[in-house]
């Protein structure tokens, strides 16, 4: 690394801890004397804006930093885990998970179903009972996050997590883990990225209008395990057009 740079991106993080712990590229490669940092995007992906500023500061320093977009190459025996959460607002960690639903698909079939209530050991507001159903009584008895962490993260083993709006339920169960001392990390797919990608000009991307257009059945809306199996369905047709033509060599 150049002497001037390491130097330079040691002072910053001394300088400001906070606003230099994160945001760093993914990789870090070496090929000789080259050193060089790598951020990768795949489809949907954006980039915030910390992983920018920590890419501008790199290479303001002299070092070598780039952007790698790539294009997945879609496994029919991959294993996705579709999941939706239910909460007592859309703020982790001030606001808790009160019901996880999650769909296991493999070969765009379904192959198990997992779900459960949980106390999220707070008040749940009245207008999130209006919305879901799922008020304080209905929770009274069920099992903490805690209680069911490890037989959660069975199910979701080697899989990819999928969800409707994914950086939502990825970040409030990665909140869950973070309050029980585990770290959360797996692959995600986002179906609302994805349905934009592949089939544009809707109006509405919501999971909702987007059962309506493909008749999708959705019963119990604002359900967790019912809005799960709905964007199962909006995985197997992102995936469909995802498989390239059968005359078509794959592309990494």
């Amino acid at each position: 690394a150049p002497p001037h740079g390491l130097a330079g991106l040691l002072e910053a993080m001394a300088r400001d801890w906070r606003g230099h712990r994160d945001g760093f590229p993914d990789l870090v490669l070496t090929r000789g004397a080259e050193l060089r940092f790598i951020e990768i995007k795949g489809e949907g992906d954006q980039i915030r804006r910390n992983q920018l500023a920590r890419l501008n500061l790199l290479r303001g320093l002299g070092f070598r930093a780039d952007i790698c977009r790539v294009a997945y190459r879609v496994d029919p025996g991959q294993t996705y885990v579709v999941v939706d959460v239910e909460t007592t607002g859309g703020r982790p960690p001030n606001d808790r998970v009160t019901e996880i639903g999650a769909v296991k698909i493999r070969h765009g079939e379904v192959v198990a179903e997992w779900s459960s209530l949980i106390d999220p050991q707070k008040h749940i507001p009245a207008f999130i009972t209006q919305l879901t159903g799922i008020s304080d009584a209905m929770v009274a008895d069920a099992p903490r996050f805690a209680d069911i962490a490890d037989d959660f993260a069975a199910f979701l083993d080697g899989a990819v997590f999928v969800a409707h709006n994914a950086g939502f339920d990825y970040g409030f169960i990665a909140s869950e883990f973070r309050r029980i001392g585990r770290r959360f990390r797996h692959p995600k797919l986002c179906t609302v990225a994805g349905m934009r990608r592949w089939y544009p000009g809707h109006a509405s991307y919501s999971l909702a209008n987007l059962c309506k257009q493909y008749a999708i059945p959705l019963t119990q809306h604002h359900r967790a395990l019912a809005d799960a199996r709905a964007a199962a369905h909006l995985l197997n047709l992102i995936n469909d057009r995802r498989r390239p033509a059968p005359d078509t060599a794959p592309t990494d």
